[in-house]
């Protein structure tokens, strides 16, 4: 509006310049010419809409020119030349015009070749993808998939929260990564607390039919997620099953009681201390058998006995103990062995020592003091002595297994 404003300014000033040239004195000695003035008319500019008139431009009406003329009388200058686009280094030239036969929105094709081992890397990283994970229902809600069996999906939907719960104790390593940020919103959040606490991820699509996937670090393991938004569907509650720290449990749970085991069989294979020697009873007597299964000497001290065998017995089989019990019948006795000593967790008035089967079996009977009445006339012992070489299924076990030291020696 200024150019168009300036036009009439110019045309008046074009006037004057040529009234000024008519109007020079003339030559000395010449006889002035009869003049007549230049009637000078004011004219209202004309209104044109706009857009009608095209937009003077300085190549086309060098109005600095012609004003510099006007006041100072300088010749016009010519227009200086148009300078030449130059390109400095490291900058990319303009792209040409397009090609009228080129579609506005055509894009050039950018994808890059890949190699054999890339297509293969692609279609396993698929196969994991696309595996079919069904989920199942949890508790409160929660629709729980299986941590590592494929990529689980969290369908969503705008003006709707959806939040994926870790396992209770795990802890966010730094911020989760979301393919679409702009679209999408992810935020913390977390219940309860100490080793109970829930971490969560709230997450919240702008709209629908999108279409990405989330990373969440912890500090127990990694989770890989798509994320889809759908008008209405949604769900409200996603979770994880751990079938890894399951397993893990089991056999915490199996090692701990392998550990307990070991240290009360450790700990009944220890001979406990004798509170005081007047609790020490030696009146015992040994009948029969050779020097490898006669005991050394046989103590109790009102609660144990103890059998001390010769110190070539650990090298050898040892004896099995029976003793009579209060039917006056023999019956195998839980005992167990710590080096050449026999730890039996009761006290009895008869025993017998007994190593081998049959009529060639030997026998070392232990005798208490405190035993009243006069050797049975039937053999206590003969009923637990097998005819047989010993197995499995026998009454009495193989003698060499009670050099385990397991407790009980007899019976589990």
């Amino acid at each position: 509006m200024r150019t168009l404003s300036f036009i009439p300014t110019v045309v008046a000033l074009l006037a004057i310049a040529s009234t000024y040239g008519q109007t020079q004195p003339p030559a000395t000695g010449a006889t002035p010419a009869p003049t007549n003035p230049v009637p000078l008319k004011r004219v209202a500019p004309q209104t044109t809409p706009p857009g009608s008139q095209p937009v003077p431009t300085p190549d086309k009406y060098p109005f600095t020119n012609l004003v510099n003329v006007l006041q100072n009388g300088d010749p016009p200058a010519s227009s200086p030349p148009a300078p030449k686009s130059r390109v400095d280094k490291g900058a990319h030239p303009e792209a040409p015009p397009t090609s009228p036969n080129v579609p506005k929105d055509f894009q050039p094709d950018k994808d890059v070749p890949l190699t054999d081992a890339a297509r293969d890397a692609v279609k396993v990283s698929e196969t994991w993808m696309l595996a079919n994970q069904a989920p199942v229902e949890g508790k409160d809600g929660r629709v729980l998939y299986t941590y590592g069996a494929g990529l689980p999906t969290v369908v969503c939907a705008p003006l709707r929260v959806c939040v994926l719960e870790l396992q209770p104790g795990e802890k966010i390593v730094g911020e989760p990564h979301i393919g679409d940020s702009v679209r999408w919103i992810v935020s913390p959040a977390s219940s309860g607390k100490d080793e109970l606490a829930v971490a969560m991820i709230i997450i919240k699509p702008k709209a629908a039919g999108l279409d990405t996937n989330l990373f969440v670090a912890t500090d127990r393991r990694a989770y890989y997620l798509r994320l889809i938004s759908k008008p209405e569907d949604y769900i409200a509650r996603v979770a994880f099953a751990y079938p890894d720290d399951d397993e893990a449990k089991w056999k915490a749970y199996l090692s701990r009681e392998q550990e307990e085991r070991r240290k009360e069989e450790f700990e009944a294979s220890q001979i406990a201390p004798v509170e005081t020697l007047e609790n020490l009873y030696f009146n015992y007597t040994i009948q029969g058998g050779d020097q490898n299964i006669r005991p050394v000497r046989v103590v109790d001290d009102g609660k144990k006995t103890y059998i001390q065998m010769p110190p070539e017995t650990a090298h050898r089989d040892l004896p099995t103990l029976a003793v009579v019990g209060p039917d006056g019948k023999a019956e195998l006795v839980n005992y167990r062995v710590k080096a050449d000593m026999y730890i039996v967790d009761r006290i009895f008035d008869r025993g017998a020592l007994i190593l081998g089967t049959g009529k060639k079996a030997q026998r070392a009977e232990i005798i208490r003091g405190t035993a009243r009445g006069k050797k049975p006339r039937n053999d206590p012992f003969e009923k637990i002595i097998p005819e047989q070489t010993p197995s499995a299924t026998s009454p009495l076990p193989p003698a060499g297994l009670l050099n385990s030291g397991k407790p009980g020696g007899q019976e589990d």
